[in-house]
């Protein structure tokens, strides 16, 4: 069997550095990772942020459609958060363009049907995320016009996801449907979708499997976590290569 790869989609406001400590603990041999860099942040910070949920689906596709078509690899795509939405939409238009995904891993969403949740991203949260992506030798100065100026910046780019996927009215969402397995996770503590049942309703966009995992830590569980994580989709992809599925 070629080597599979596995494409990994930030949350809102994150960068394609946002996974790399992650990817960097996956141990599959062979296993290729590219972690996607949507545009107005990291490497592409020079070019607009996207300005819907559609242009931002696009704007993915265009980077990974060469890998489908040069080569009969396992494909796998994980998308944290706002990522979780953009990995099945994705999934969705290469699926409708007959490119075969191995798997689907989606985590820190609540499934697509389910009603809109309450819940509001805490000030607490949101400046632990932006923490997070910032480089720690700036946050040793916190107060320091640098810091100051990238922090906001984080800032901007990540009121501006959420608000793109707050627009995004789509009333078409059964018709989403990928033929491969879904891969759900959920932090034991995630305090915006707490419970199974914001998650369960993935099934509904496979005529594969869904199986759902959960791992310790809150919403943002994999920039907690970064070990547990990885190791959970090292075991989730392993499984899927060797097609030798464990039942959850």
């Amino acid at each position: 069997m070629n080597d599979p790869i596995l494409f990994c989609i930030p949350y809102a406001g994150g960068s394609s550095m946002s996974f790399s400590n992650i990817a960097s603990l996956i141990t599959i041999e062979g296993l290729e990772i590219q972690c996607l860099e949507l545009a107005g942040r990291g490497l592409r910070h020079k070019e607009p942020v996207p300005a819907s949920v559609d242009e931002a689906v696009e704007d993915l596709y265009s980077k990974v459609q060469k890998s489908f078509e040069l080569s009969q690899r396992p494909v796998f795509i994980w998308g944290h958060s706002m990522g979780a939405i953009l990995a099945l939409l994705l999934s969705f238009r290469l699926v409708n363009d007959r490119f075969a995904v191995a798997g689907l891993l989606v985590s820190g969403m609540k499934a697509p049907t389910y009603p809109a949740s309450h819940h509001t991203l805490s000030e607490k949260a949101k400046n632990k995320l932006l923490s997070d992506l910032l480089p720690i030798k700036y946050e040793q100065n916190k107060e320091a016009p640098l810091f100051q100026r990238i922090y906001q910046k984080r800032i901007k780019i990540m009121e501006k996801d959420v608000e793109i996927l707050e627009k995004y009215q789509f009333n078409k969402w059964p018709e989403i449907f990928v033929n491969t397995n879904i891969s759900v996770i959920m932090g034991k503590d995630d305090e915006l979708y707490p419970t199974r049942e914001f998650y369960e309703n993935w099934k509904l966009h496979t005529s594969g499997r869904t199986d759902l995992f959960s791992i310790k830590g809150d919403h943002f569980f994999p920039m907690q976590y970064p070990q547990e994580t990885a190791d959970l989709l090292t075991q989730i992809i392993s499984q899927t290569v060797n097609k030798n599925i464990l039942y959850y």
